[in-house]
């Protein structure tokens, strides 16, 4: 009938107005869309770039997003020819910090969507940068500075990488009430403010040396130190107070206290307690009352400094037992490694030995020679393991 007809016509009318909209949102969502991909292509070092070509049937069909991968044939230029490839055969041959490069996809279209509308929102980021090479590292933290500037939104961001967490810092001009370690102890999660509030550790050790933590952690720095200044002497000294040297044994404090002198010239002054004390026994003395400490919290400083006297026991140890003066004096470089090869040579059948000696090896290099690169091995490494390593060194036989 023509009231059929005609009911029809304006359910079809209806229809169509609706669908524009739809369509125009649509359109709105490929914009957005195309955002992202912008953000993502320019800031991300990935050997591939990304189009969407079905925003619209993202809301029509309630399809999720196509998106076209493609591999490009030059890494250093964006805009150089580039070879479609699916998805599946892309993630096959990208590292895993590109793999999640292209997680971040998702996230920065949610961080847009809801910037867009208005959304206060609380992100919680965990460890976001976690196997990226520098330069994605800096496009996340140059784009977490960008949302913190988004009234709306709030950040905690967790990282167990030192030097993530010094960049987002400085970058994000963190205050210093914001900047917080955590730590367990008896079960329970502690938060303690960031004692390093300068670039390094070691701004913090350098005017606190009477503390014998930080007097002892601090000995690689002075080498170090020594080392790029050309000043060759005291780098060699300050080397008996890592390895076990002829002279380690008469190395006392009141003669660190004149490398100090003479490697940092604003410690004129310094004058340390116990200057007929031996250095190497501090440093056990230090290690010791550490590892009776039941806390789990602990500092970079004892970390350091039980790490440095875990090794020196270890290479006591093998020394007197392969009983070669010779061919101990003649190891000018990797001693705790040589030492332990030839620990294994002559002696094969103490198993249990060699796998201490091993730990030794592995657990103590990082957390001796800190650089920047080197923070989070001994941060991320529990306090407690180090304890027990100390006190097994220490009764090895």
């Amino acid at each position: 009938s023509m009231e059929s007809f005609r009911a029809l016509l304006s359910a079809h009318d209806e229809s169509k107005s609706k669908l524009a909209k739809i369509v125009e949102k649509a359109k709105k969502e490929s914009t957005k869309w195309a955002d992202v991909i912008h953000i993502f292509n320019e800031r991300f070092s990935v050997p591939f770039v990304v189009r969407i070509d079905n925003q619209e049937d993202v809301i029509l069909k309630k399809e999720t997003p196509t998106i076209d991968f493609n591999f490009l044939e030059n890494l250093n230029d964006r805009n150089s020819a580039a070879t479609k490839v699916e998805e599946d055969d892309l993630i096959k041959v990208l590292s895993n910090g590109e793999q999640r490069a292209l997680y971040l996809l998702n996230i920065i279209f949610e961080v847009e969507a809801r910037k867009e509308s208005g959304q206060q929102t609380l992100f919680i980021v965990d460890d976001i940068a976690d196997s990226f090479d520098y330069k994605n590292k800096y496009a996340i933290v140059e784009y977490l500075k960008e949302m913190g500037e988004e009234p709306l939104f709030q950040k905690i961001l967790l990282s167990h990488n030192f030097d993530f967490y010094r960049t987002v810092c400085g970058r994000l001009r963190l205050r210093r009430e914001n900047r917080m370690h955590v730590s367990k102890e008896n079960g329970a999660i502690h938060f303690q403010k960031e004692i390093y509030q300068k670039s390094d550790p070691f701004s913090d050790w350098r005017n606190n040396l009477k503390n014998d933590s930080k007097l002892i952690a601090s000995i690689p720095f002075l080498r170090n130190l020594a080392g790029f200044s050309g000043d060759h002497d005291s780098y060699k000294k300050l080397t008996s107070l890592l390895h076990i040297k002829d002279d380690t044994d008469k190395f006392k404090v009141s003669d660190l206290e004149d490398l100090i002198k003479k490697i940092l010239h604003d410690q004129k002054t310094l004058t340390l307690d116990n200057p007929e004390a031996i250095v190497k026994n501090l440093a056990y003395e230090v290690a010791e009352n550490f590892s009776q400490e039941t806390s789990e919290t602990s500092s970079l400083e004892k970390k350091v400094a039980i790490s440095i006297a875990i090794r020196l026991k270890a290479e006591e140890f093998m020394i007197a037992k392969i009983n070669d003066d010779a061919f101990w004096r003649r190891i000018t470089s990797y001693q705790t490694t040589t030492l332990i090869q030839r620990f294994k040579e002559n002696y094969p059948g103490e198993r249990e030995n060699i796998q201490l000696l091993d730990q030794v090896n592995l657990m103590t290099p990082e957390n001796i020679h800190l650089n920047s690169f080197m923070y989070e091995p001994i941060l991320d490494m529990s306090s407690q393991h180090l304890k027990t390593l100390f006190k097994k060194i220490s009764k090895i036989q």
